[in-house]
C-alpha cells in the first residue's frame, strides 16, 4: 500500500527533473542561439539538430524565450 511518504518521495523526484529539464533546455536554447549566429546552418538544420520544431528555434532566436 502506498503511504504519504511514498507520495512525498515521489514528488520531490518530479520536482528535480522539472528543474533539471529546464537547466538542460536553457542550455539547449543557448546552442541554438549560438549556432545561428555563428554559422550559416538554417533554421530548419537547426531544429532538426536539436530535435525541437522550426516554431521553438524561431522562438529563441527572437529572444521570445530566454
Amino acid at each position: 500500500m502506498a503511504t504519504l511518504e511514498d507520495l512525498q518521495k515521489s514528488g520531490a523526484r518530479v520536482r528535480a527533473a522539472e528543474q533539471e529539464l529546464e537547466v538542460a533546455r536553457g542550455a539547449r536554447d543557448d546552442l541554438i542561439r549560438d549556432v545561428r549566429l555563428s554559422t550559416k546552418h538554417t533554421v530548419p538544420a537547426i531544429a532538426e539538430a536539436a530535435g525541437v520544431s522550426l516554431a521553438t528555434v524561431k522562438t529563441v532566436i527572437r529572444g521570445l524565450r530566454q
